[in-house]
């Protein structure tokens, strides 16, 4: 009895140690959300303002076609750096993926929080009137490696049959950052903005430096074991080398292209079709927030245990192709207000990615897998803004067909795209492993009859449940 009160005290340290540094690794993701929302709201009037000929010009005529042209082009060169931050992350995510799996996760985390500051301190003097925006435009390229760094840091930090429910908080803490983000900027200018974006910014990398290594030295791969994944062309080589992953790296590049063109086009599209400034369009944010963060931790928690993975990636994809019709052909603000609680329900689709490529991988190469499959993600992050900026510079400007600006046919890119996806992942469930074809319930603790205590017999895991699950 003795030996079982003082194992079940370790079990209850160490999952009591699990809680605190998980919810550590969460504060930094809702510091790093905070700062990336807000970027995300400021950056189309900086650049818009940017490559205005006159001041004050989309302020004194919005619907002018001067201000269609400034956000023409603003939209266009938004692109442009997108898709460079879409190239370094295809090029360089896998390979430090690898040597990650290798030296550890913390320096690759590390930097990529820095590459990120570097790019806040840059927009932060443009604003200012220090410099150009293009320096901005070019260290924006490096926030492509935050994603396949946080990813492996969660897949470390998981044991498999919880990795869903974990991505599914990381999402939620992006969630929570999209409700404050507007709730904090919306009213302040963009210099204050900017300066809140920078703050934000140095909080979770001095968080994420204390944070510490979430792999192991006796995890690790062994130099000789690893040398030859840091070629390009042999990291991303697990891209191709089964079934599963050809089909799940064209569903993540299907579904992320979507998400990454709204994320471009969506306040420039609000601005133009109903006329919405950065206010009225945070709340429509606030929107999407909610639902997501209510899937994350209440619908999604509740649904992994009852559906598999793949089933859920279905209804996921659904209700995404759900919202891109709905903006495409319901014109009122009614239908973006639904297509924002749409996406939010359609947020399951990104957990359900990462714990597929996760789980399907070898638990010593987590950094080689989640920065290839990532720097796919981030690829068609950098990809969707090119392609829907484009797309809708020509929609939205005075070249449009018939004379007349149709920023909502932009979202026709979406439902084309998504139904790939649909399709392919209606086909997963026959080259998944068997293990994966059934939800994934946790594990229940057991109790003895005659007594209150937990017996010895108990895993040390079962104990420490609720927790660790954190």
């Amino acid at each position: 009895r003795q030996d079982s009160e003082l194992g079940g005290s370790m079990a209850f340290c160490t999952g009591g140690g699990r809680f605190f540094r998980r919810a550590h690794f969460y504060l930094v993701s809702l510091f790093n959300g905070l700062a990336l929302c807000m970027l995300m709201l400021q950056l189309p009037d900086i650049a818009v303002q940017a490559f205005e000929h006159e001041p004050n010009t989309c302020v004194l005529a919005p619907r002018g076609s001067d201000c269609m042209a400034a956000r023409s082009k603003a939209s266009w060169v938004l692109g442009l750096s997108n898709g460079a931050k879409a190239v370094v992350a295809l090029v360089f995510g896998p390979i430090l993926g690898a040597v990650s799996d290798v030296h550890g996760r913390r320096f690759f985390w590390l930097g990529a929080q820095l590459g990120c500051q570097l790019g806040y301190v840059a927009m932060l003097l443009h604003v200012l009137g220090h410099v150009s925006i293009w320096p901005f435009l070019v260290l924006n390229s490096l926030s492509g490696l935050l994603l396949p760094a946080a990813l492996a840091v969660v897949a470390d930090e998981y044991e498999r049959e919880f990795r869903a429910m974990a991505f599914g908080r990381l999402v939620a803490a992006f969630d929570v950052a999209i409700l404050a983000g507007p709730l904090l900027s919306s009213k302040l200018t963009l210099s204050g903005g900017s300066v809140l974006v920078c703050a934000s910014g140095a909080v979770g990398l001095l968080l994420a430096a204390l944070y510490g290594e979430s792999l192991p030295p006796e995890q690790r791969l062994s130099p000789e074991d690893s040398v030859v994944h840091w070629r390009p062309d042999v990291a991303l080589g697990i891209l191709r080398s089964t079934p599963l992953f050809r089909r799940l790296s064209i569903i993540v590049v299907a579904s992320t292209l979507p998400m990454a063109g709204m994320q471009q086009c969506f306040l420039l599209f609000v601005e133009a079709a109903y006329g919405l400034d950065r206010a009225g369009a945070a709340s429509l944010f606030i929107a999407l927030a909610i639902s997501g963060l209510a899937v994350q931790m209440f619908v999604l928690p509740v649904l992994m245990p009852r559906v598999t993975i793949t089933k859920a990636l279905i209804l996921g994809l659904g209700l995404q192709l759900l919202q891109s019709a709905v903006l495409t052909f319901v014109h009122s603000t009614i239908a973006v207000l639904v297509a924002c609680v749409l996406g939010g329900f359609g947020s399951i689709v990104f957990p359900c990615v990462c714990a597929l490529k996760a789980n399907a991988a070898p638990e010593q190469e987590q950094g080689r897998v989640q920065g290839a499959v990532s720097s796919l993600q981030s690829a068609a992050l950098g990809l969707g803004p090119v392609v829907y900026g484009s797309a809708f510079a020509y929609l939205a400007g005075p070249g449009a067909p018939g004379g007349q600006p149709l920023p909502s046919a932009t979202f026709s890119l979406s439902i084309a795209v998504l139904s790939v996806a649909l399709a392919l992942s209606a086909t997963l469930h026959r080259h998944i492993p068997e293990d994966l074809k059934h939800p994934t319930a946790p594990p229940v603790v057991r109790r003895t009859v005659s007594t209150r205590r937990v017996t010895s017999t108990v895993d040390r895991r079962a104990l420490s449940l609720d927790m660790s699950t954190f």
